[in-house]
């Protein structure tokens, strides 16, 4: 019986090593390459945060304020605003109103009226302002309800509301002195804070729109015209 001389082959230790410091070194620029790409994603992130907030926030004052009805009993009641300032200062207007729900889903004790109140909160270090709703939906209910709260937006630097009657702009309204009536169109300007805090007089991120109230009385000729517009800075 004759056997076979088999010659083995195998990496030897240097051929391992030489593989092992390339496989490091693509580990190492693989990595660097994913941590500039997700630094850029967080900058870009942050960049685009404040307009994304404050957007949010403003189509759902868009959508109450155009489904505001007018004044004319329980389940409609008094459009009434106020122009006030934060302990700061700062814009910090607030309005009361009765409109239209848009719930595709209707549920027990949620009619089709509700009343809406925007108003701000002093944040908890009393810095900046929080933006809240508050939204009460059972208005035959025989006992008060507490409004259901919601916030829409944190880190307000001021929020201030104008009404355009037709004529001139006003810094307030109150339905029971207008005659019942809403206004044609109301301005919301949205601020927030400076992210930076480095001086806390001055604001960073604000836009301001305009928004046309359906149910309002129709312009007469000699009224100014306006249009929907936004700006933002």
């Amino acid at each position: 019986m004759t056997g076979r001389n088999r010659k083995t082959s195998a990496f030897t230790l240097l051929e391992v090593l030489v593989a092992t410091a390339l496989i490091a070194l693509l580990a190492g620029s693989l990595y660097a390459s994913l941590s500039i790409a997700f630094k850029a994603r967080r900058s870009a992130l942050a960049a685009v945060e404040p307009s994304r907030k404050v957007d949010l926030a403003m189509q759902l004052l868009a959508e109450d304020l155009r489904s505001a009805v007018v004044p004319n009993g329980t389940l409609a009641g008094t459009f009434v605003s106020q122009e006030a300032k934060d302990n700061h200062g700062r814009d910090s207007d607030s309005v009361m109103f009765c409109c239209t729900t848009c719930s595709p889903e209707p549920q027990e004790g949620i009619g089709d009226i509700r009343k809406v109140e925007l108003a701000c909160e002093p944040s908890d270090d009393g810095k900046t302002q929080i933006l809240v709703r508050r939204v009460t939906t059972n208005l035959l209910s025989p006992v008060a309800l507490d409004p259901t709260e919601e916030v829409l937006c944190r880190g307000v630097f001021g929020f201030g509301l104008r009404y355009f009657d037709g004529t001139d702009w006003l810094d307030s309204w109150d339905s029971t002195t207008e005659n019942n009536t809403l206004p044609c169109a109301v301005e919301v300007t949205l601020q927030l804070d400076d992210p930076s805090g480095r001086n806390p007089n001055v604001g960073g991120y604000i836009t301001s729109q305009v928004i046309l109230i359906p149910c309002a009385p129709a312009p007469t000729n000699s009224m100014q015209v306006i249009t929907p517009s936004s700006s933002s800075s």
